[in-house]
């Protein structure tokens, strides 16, 4: 292959592997429909998948697949399979958790639950797979030429474009279960749950791949696995607006939000001016991080500290709408309740409040 023919594969192979993977890093993005992730976060997640995650998965297979022969010989015909379909599965997964679980370990409180854990585990397993597809593509052309080129792009990067997504995702949701638990025991036991189901799906997938004649099986098993993760999601969309609902509903007792802003906040105007965006974003993550205190306490006082964040950014977005009925806010250290500078004392909770400052 000349030089110029090798440049040239080399930049089809990158637009077949990058395309795609915009729209599916798109599809997720959509997915979060109350509370975008940090974008740093979903960054790293998704470069984790795409050169970490390889690099370390590889030299994993390679040392189990030199530890099975020490112990056993087999045919190559056997061990390629047990490779591609028992080996590989266990390892990816396990290597593409890390992500996963390390944003929940170092960023708790940008973690919600299940919907959290399905957007982090599909941009590990969409980077993984833009990888793993472009290595595949230069090595079909290097093989097969053009024909063998393009049955290998529309099959990885099209018809099973979202499938290391959706391995990753089961493995999000069981962690996203198990971030909801207080109880040791129940955590391992989700956790293990997503990642064992994870490895499932991503075993029957490989395994009816090689069989040969049984790829529709393996597409038949992915969109299945694709259609419980979009229930999951939805399940998980409903239980968050209900969290949003309950909880802005007590920061409106709390002076936090007037009556009228809690009913735009709760039904969404995507064509609302900056301040008024502003103010849906950081309600929508009060919401959410009241319940996450509810749920889960705060051992290290994060979550209230994040809690008291928000509420400031609301407020500050309050002045920015020039709603004169916050000019004068100030919030109580004690409850976080709003109230107005005649109040010698928090309406809610009956704290004193400090003296202003003399201007």
């Amino acid at each position: 292959m000349s030089a110029g023919v090798s440049l040239l594969v080399l930049i089809a192979s990158l637009a077949a592997a990058i395309v795609p993977t915009g729209l599916y890093v798109l599809a997720v993005w959509w997915l979060d429909r109350y509370e975008k992730e940090p974008l740093h976060l979903l960054a790293a997640a998704f470069i984790w998948g795409a050169l970490p995650a390889i690099v370390v998965a590889l030299i994993l297979e390679l040392v189990t697949d030199a530890s099975i022969a020490s112990i056993v010989t087999l045919s190559q015909g056997t061990s390629d399979v047990l490779n591609a379909s028992v080996v590989a599965p266990v390892v990816e997964e396990v290597v593409k958790a890390g992500a996963v679980l390390g944003i929940i370990v170092l960023f708790p409180t940008e973690f919600d639950g299940v919907l959290d854990g399905i957007i982090y585990g599909s941009v590990v397993g969409i980077g993984f797979a833009m990888t793993e597809n472009l290595l595949y593509f230069v090595s079909a052309w290097s093989e097969g030429g053009f024909e063998s080129w393009s049955v290998v792009v529309l099959g990885r990067a099209l018809v099973f474009g979202f499938s290391h997504a959706m391995f990753t995702a089961f493995t999000g949701i069981g962690l996203g279960m198990a971030y909801s638990r207080r109880r040791t025991a129940l955590r391992l036991a989700f956790a293990a749950a997503g990642l064992g189901a994870a490895v499932v799906a991503h075993v029957l997938h490989n395994l009816f791949l090689s069989a040969g004649g049984l790829c529709f099986v393996s597409l038949l098993a992915d969109w299945l696995g694709l259609l419980v993760v979009g229930a999951v999601a939805a399940a998980a969309w409903r239980r968050e607006r209900r969290w949003i609902y309950e909880e802005l509903a007590h920061e409106v007792s709390l002076g936090t939000l007037t009556p009228a802003q809690y009913q735009g906040v709760i039904h969404r105007h995507p064509g609302a001016p900056g301040p008024w965006r502003s103010l849906m974003r950081n309600a929508t993550a009060l919401a959410l991080k009241r319940h996450q205190l509810a749920s889960l306490g705060d051992r290290r006082g994060r979550r209230a500290a994040h809690i008291a964040a928000l509420r400031g950014r609301i407020l500050e977005s309050q002045r920015a709408l020039g709603d004169p009925a916050v000019a004068d806010l100030r919030a109580c250290g004690a409850c976080g309740a709003y109230a107005s500078r005649p109040n010698r004392f928090c309406p809610v909770c009956g704290t004193p409040w400090p003296p202003y400052p003399q201007p």
